[in-house]
């Protein structure tokens, strides 16, 4: 196998363009971020962890996604993709500094790597001691999140809950691809992320992985990179959802689960359940301009000696439990149209099952 181009520590933050930032901003109070810094023509929202900020939007003529920032291990990375791809080395002038390039992945997608940014203070967060049938290590001390049962609170006509998820960093992106292969094979040789899952068709054909850092011995998250060609003849788009890890366990992501349901402001996407692929708990909401974020807990962590698994598109979309995950999932599009595409198509686990019918009749 080739040396890769160079091999990237872990995903930074996102970079959307939005044309305006105080709905965003509004959202992301409610989802859990933490404003590190606006001005009038960029916003950056930070978790608990050491990251500067997980997402930044830049004021524009339209809302889309940009791309993904990745943490380069030295600066003679940035040197070799500079090389490589005849791009310049920049200096960061955001919040974190440091120095970046930017290379463009083959759908389109800006990716930058990133070298010396100054981490943050992290947010201090004691974890919370779980009893289970099997281990009971917590002993004469009631378990209480927040402000226990006063978290409901009446608002007009409503209860709501008022607690949040505490976000810690961003763990992951989900993209669309037109080209399966293409974008795996980038990825892979450009930032030498490993292959966790090649996920299969129904008809045995790669439509895309889910991909992870490749630090050695060092155990890393299960997928940074989730790349997915999506069956039929329109493309949607590159931005499927980015990954926010919570702080502090189910509880945490419980939280802002029934915050964000009970403030009725935003779309529920997909959750809660359990992933199969990476096994986090999940739960998606859309913000109002289309886009998905998730939070998840409870990840898979795997080093570089675990071998590629062979996975199905089934494995995807079917989780290990959940409720049922809509045909928008993975899509980004107006939030005016979310219920009317839901009503004319069939959910995912119906699609998957008519191409799966399809391919045994062709077998």
């Amino acid at each position: 196998m080739t040396e890769p181009i160079c091999k990237v520590a872990d995903i930074i933050y996102v970079r959307f363009e939005l044309t305006e930032f105080e709905e965003q901003k509004k959202y992301f109070d409610h989802f859990g971020l933490m404003l590190a810094y606006e001005d009038e023509n960029s916003i950056f929202f930070r978790g608990s962890g050491t990251a500067p900020y997980a997402y930044v939007a830049t004021k524009g003529k339209e809302n889309k996604y940009i791309g993904t920032a990745y943490k380069a291990n030295e600066y003679s990375d940035l040197e070799a993709l500079s090389k490589e791809f005849n791009v310049d080395i920049i200096e960061n002038t955001e919040p974190g500094g440091g120095h970046k390039v930017t290379v463009i992945d083959p759908d389109g997608i800006e990716v930058e790597v990133c070298h010396g940014m100054t981490p943050a203070e992290p947010v201090a967060v004691v974890s919370k001691v779980l009893n289970t049938g099997q281990s009971k290590q917590r002993e004469n001390e009631l378990q209480r999140f927040g402000k226990a049962a006063d978290e409901w609170q009446v608002e007009g006509d409503k209860w709501v809950y008022k607690l949040k998820s505490n976000v810690k960093r961003l763990g992951h992106t989900a993209i669309n691809c037109r080209d399966a292969k293409a974008s795996v094979d980038w990825y892979s040789r450009v930032l030498g992320f490993l292959v966790s899952d090649d996920v299969l068709g129904p008809d045995g054909n790669s439509i895309g992985a889910f991909m992870r850092c490749d630090q050695g011995d060092k155990p890393v998250d299960h997928h940074t990179l989730n790349n997915i060609q999506l069956p039929g003849d329109n493309y949607p788009g590159p931005y499927g959802h980015s990954g926010y890890e919570v702080t502090d366990s189910v509880d945490d992501l419980m939280a802002g689960h029934y915050h964000m349901k009970t403030i009725d402001e935003y779309y529920h996407e997909w959750g809660v359940g359990r992933h199969l692929l990476g096994s986090q708990m999940y739960d998606y909401w859309r913000d109002t301009h289309g886009f998905t974020h998730e939070h998840w807990t409870d990840g898979d962590l795997l080093d570089a000696s675990i071998p590629e698994n062979k996975a199905s598109f089934r494995d995807v979309v079917m989780a290990q439990y959940g409720p049922t995950p809509p045909i928008t999932f993975g899509v980004t599009l107006p939030v005016d149209q979310i219920d009317k595409v839901r009503a004319e198509q069939p959910t995912l686990p119906d699609l998957i099952k008519e191409m799966e019918i399809a391919a045994k009749k062709e077998a």
